[in-house]
């Protein structure tokens, strides 16, 4: 949350893990210029974005330990009215994407056939050029029996929809959606501890999104120019200095500090 897609990101961003581990205690011309930059900017995206794990890893680590389905802790669906402006847009087709990965490890068809509609209105907002019908239609879908194939397909959906961004519309739009699948990840990785409190595989997964944070971190500074983004770098780069702070362990307290600064940089965004 790493992969050659969007979510990629996202994802992407989700996904690669760090050392860290759990405590078990407490010169040319301006036109040449302009599209030197352009390329650098897409170049950084791929170079954050596909080398990250598959989106859909993480919370296929939530499953195997049996980490309960938690659907009410999602992005609701209501929610996408109030998101007008490009950028809002942006971040949530981001923060849906994760909400979306995650039912669709958990096979809840219900929420997958509502984050699927969200999405598809977002990508429809952003003019981009995608096929969605894949996720979208009933005749595929009755094609899609089981979770493996139904997250395959997401994920390809997912890979082109962030693919079109950096090379076709805006590359901020691609760095606001990674933003966005991160964050909700990590959201959804530390509410689920409430879940599973003493797990010890769920303290490493958490604790393994330090890196991946390290990357997206590196995939803002391409954008200095975004408010949007820089202001949720100012954020994530406070949460990166407190997983610094940790020394490669985290006990349950400083997760705690974890979950409470993801949320509160996740509802500035949603």
């Amino acid at each position: 949350m790493y992969c050659k897609l969007l979510f990629i990101i996202i994802a992407g961003t989700v996904l690669t893990f760090s050392a860290c581990k759990p405590s078990t205690s407490n010169g040319g011309s301006e036109q040449d210029t302009l599209k030197i930059s352009k390329e650098e900017i897409q170049k950084g995206v791929e170079e954050v974005l596909f080398p990250l794990p598959e989106p859909m890893e993480v919370y296929k680590m939530l499953e195997n330990i049996d980490a309960a389905y938690v659907g009410n802790i999602l992005n609701p669906v209501k929610s996408l009215d109030k998101y007008t402006g490009s950028n809002a847009k942006a971040v949530n087709l981001g923060i849906y994407a994760a909400d979306l990965s995650y039912a669709t490890v958990y096979n809840k068809k219900n929420d997958v056939d509502a984050y699927s509609q969200v999405l598809q209105t977002i990508i429809e907002d952003l003019a981009i050029k995608v096929d969605y019908q894949t996720l979208t239609s009933q005749e595929s879908r009755k094609k899609i029996e089981n979770p493996d194939s139904l997250a395959k397909v997401t994920t390809q959906v997912f890979y082109n929809v962030y693919d079109f961004l950096y090379k076709e519309s805006d590359p901020s739009y691609a760095a606001l959606m990674a933003n966005g699948y991160y964050i909700e990840g990590l959201y959804i990785a530390t509410h689920l501890m409430k879940e599973t409190y003493n797990n010890f595989e769920m303290l490493k997964i958490v604790c393994q999104q330090e890196q991946p944070l390290a990357e997206i971190i590196k995939l803002n500074e391409k954008f200095a120019d975004n408010e949007n983004i820089q202001t949720i770098q100012v954020s994530l780069k406070k949460l990166k200095a407190f997983y610094e702070s940790t020394n490669g362990s985290i006990n349950q307290q400083q997760l705690d500090e974890i979950a409470k600064s993801i949320d509160a940089i996740r509802k500035s965004l949603i």
